[in-house]
């Protein structure tokens, strides 16, 4: 990471080839999490087959998993048929945002060459890219284990050798992004 400046309506963020490499993949994994069920599902071509899934109260996230059950959590804590009726009423437009908001992320990273030129985060775009930055650490912490600060700090002194250790590191760093990002809103 090198520079964080705004120019104009623009927000400029230069990257290392690794970092906009890195990025990258993590936001096309988070996109994944969020299409996976969906193309299983098999309504990815037909739309009409996607609205009725939605209507007969179909899961397409897969729920079992714990990233997804942060990132759409129960709205009614006591009462699972309420927030059952609530995901089915509400999770499909949720996820679509958040795809969308995604390709916003990525189509920026694509139309830049990392190292070379800074990735332009439009200030329009903003908050696209602040959901997502936000939803990529927020999964890395539930992988992680994170639901405390006593966690972070835990993982903050793990040896180097420990895989999780530069997880943890890659978690910070999207916190770095998104702090000199704010910064300059």
């Amino acid at each position: 990471m090198r520079d964080f400046k705004r120019s104009g309506p623009t927000i400029l963020m230069t990257l290392t080839d690794y970092e906009a490499t890195l990025l990258e993949s993590l936001v096309e994994q988070f996109a994944g999490l969020l299409e996976a069920d969906e193309q299983d599902a098999g309504a990815v071509d037909d739309p009409f087959a996607r609205w009725q899934a939605e209507l007969d109260g179909e899961e397409v996230l897969d729920r079992s998993d714990p990233v997804i059950r942060r990132l759409f959590p129960d709205a009614y804590a006591s009462d699972p048929e309420a927030s059952q009726e609530f995901r089915r009423l509400t999770q499909a437009r949720q996820r679509t945002e958040r795809l969308g908001q995604t390709e916003v992320v990525l189509s920026a990273l694509r139309d830049c060459e990392a190292g070379t030129h800074p990735v332009q985060v439009r200030v329009i775009e903003f908050d696209a890219w602040l959901k997502t930055l936000t939803a990529v650490r927020l999964s890395l912490a539930v992988r992680l284990g994170i639901e405390t600060a006593d966690d972070a700090e835990e993982l903050d002194a793990l040896p180097e050798d420990d895989p999780r250790s530069y997880i943890y590191r890659v978690y910070e760093w999207i916190a770095y992004l998104t702090e000199n990002l704010l910064g300059l809103s």
